[in-house]
Parts: structure tokens; C-alpha cells; sequence
């Protein structure tokens, strides 16, 4: 689990803020084609895998887990959206940096919106790596980017936004808290920001265990209602987070 939470952290720290950026910069990828690999479209009931056929495996897995992920993250949020994603794996690294970007080229997933719409762009090398666990995670966290994007404010917290993916992608995976966090420690002090840092392990893991912290005193809706409250706003108020509270649950937790 630490491989998977280093993959996490480091390759799908932004992908909310990459929404905006990537709309700004639409572009278009040209299908594939080349003398081995052909375009390829898996299509599932909760939407479709588009690939090169070279990487037939990865897609075939991320297709066989699309529905259920959807469904998932659906079951959780209770809010009205299409309930359908589209996935891009690209074929080459010219095409990948074409819808993502160079900055994020290195992620394992992407969620961004562009001229096509919303999708979740996976890094082929790096979602291969995953375990079924691991993929499932990374499409959950991706998916409910996917899901609350037109509910949440370009200027959100990151603690806030990241955190409650997180939550969503951990939930039902049986995972204590130590092991989907294992960076955490219990001496907080303030909300996490270093999003985009050398602390950014640590504040992904921090913004996690804020979204459980309160599922301890909200309860699982409580924790979705609170992520709708404030994700459509630039801050959240200072009072709706107890820090001592937060700490003293993770001296309980994690010790």
C-alpha cells in the first residue's frame, strides 16, 4: 500500500486544478496508428476505455473495473451527474503530454475537462504497474473528480478537494487508516497546504485523514455533505474543522 499511496501523491497531486488548465489549452489527439498498434475502443456499461491496442491488457482491465468504480463512487456521492466516464489511455508520450500537458505528463491519472468533455487520462506505464486494488483507487479518486467537477470552485482548498476524493476511493477497500496513510503522524498543528512540494505525500495523506477524522463525528452522508457545502466556495470556515479534535483523533488512531 505504500507503493500505492506514492503513486497517489505523486502522480495525481492537481488533477482537480488541471481541469482548468487543460480547458484553457483544448487538444485534440490524432488517432493512432502505427505499423502494430491500431485504435481501440472497450466500451462498458458506465462508459469507454479508448487505447491502442498495444495496450489491450491495461485497458481490458480498466474496462472490467469502470463499472463498478462508477457505481461506487455513485453509490457514495448521491448527487445528480451522468454517471458515465470516458478514459484515454494514450499510446505514446507525445500523445499523453497533447492532453495533459508535460507538467503532468509523469501521473498515473488525470482527470481533466477540454474541448471532448470531462475524462481520466491514464499514464500507460504507470497504471499497468497497479494492482487491481491499486487501478480500482486511482479510477475512484479520478471518477469523483469526473462526478463533482461542476460543483466545485477552481479556487476550493486543495485539502478539501484532494481529501474527499481520497475518501471516496478508499471507501470499502477495508484499509485502516495507517495503511492507506502510512506517512501520517499525530502531532498537527494546522490544516495540510503543501500540495505542490516536497511535503506533498504527507498533505495528501493529511487531507485523507481529515475526510475520516470527520466521518468519525459526521458519519459517511455527514462527510459528503460537508464536501458540498464548502467545495463550491474558496475557503472553508475555520471553525468546521477542529484541528485539536483532528489530532487527537489521529494520537487515537494511529498513535
Amino acid at each position: 500500500m505504500r507503493h500505492l499511496r506514492t503513486l497517489l501523491a505523486v502522480t495525481v497531486a492537481m488533477t482537480f486544478l488541471l481541469g482548468v488548465s487543460v480547458a484553457l489549452r483544448p487538444v485534440e489527439l490524432q488517432p493512432t496508428a502505427t505499423p502494430h498498434c491500431k485504435e481501440a475502443v472497450l466500451t462498458a456499461a458506465a462508459g469507454t476505455v479508448s487505447s491502442s491496442s498495444c495496450d489491450g491488457a491495461l485497458a481490458s482491465r480498466v474496462a472490467g473495473l469502470l463499472d463498478s468504480s462508477v457505481r461506487e463512487v455513485a453509490d457514495i456521492l448521491d448527487i445528480s451527474w451522468a454517471q458515465r466516464v470516458a478514459v484515454v489511455v494514450p499510446a505514446t508520450d507525445s500523445e499523453l503530454v497533447a492532453l495533459v500537458g508535460p507538467a503532468f505528463a509523469d501521473m498515473a491519472g488525470v482527470a481533466i475537462r477540454d474541448g471532448s468533455g470531462q475524462r481520466v487520462v491514464l499514464n500507460r506505464v504507470r497504471a499497468a504497474a497497479l494492482s487491481d486494488l491499486e487501478l480500482g483507487v486511482l479510477l475512484r479518486h479520478e471518477i469523483t473528480h469526473v462526478a463533482t467537477r461542476d460543483l466545485t470552485s477552481d479556487s476550493a482548498p486543495l485539502w478539501l478537494v484532494e481529501g474527499f476524493a481520497d475518501w471516496v476511493a478508499f471507501h470499502g477497500t477495508g484499509l485502516s487508516l495507517r495503511q492507506a496513510a502510512p506517512l501520517l503522524r499525530s502531532d498537527v498543528s494546522a490544516l495540510p497546504t503543501d500540495f505542490g512540494g516536497s511535503g506533498r505525500d504527507l498533505a495528501y495523506q493529511q487531507a485523507y485523514s481529515i475526510m475520516v477524522y470527520l466521518e468519525s463525528r459526521l458519519g459517511e452522508r455527514g462527510v459528503v455533505d460537508f464536501f458540498l457545502r464548502y467545495a463550491s466556495m474558496s475557503a472553508v470556515d475555520a471553525r468546521a474543522v477542529d484541528v485539536a479534535g483532528w489530532r487527537e483523533f489521529l494520537r487515537t488512531t494511529i498513535g
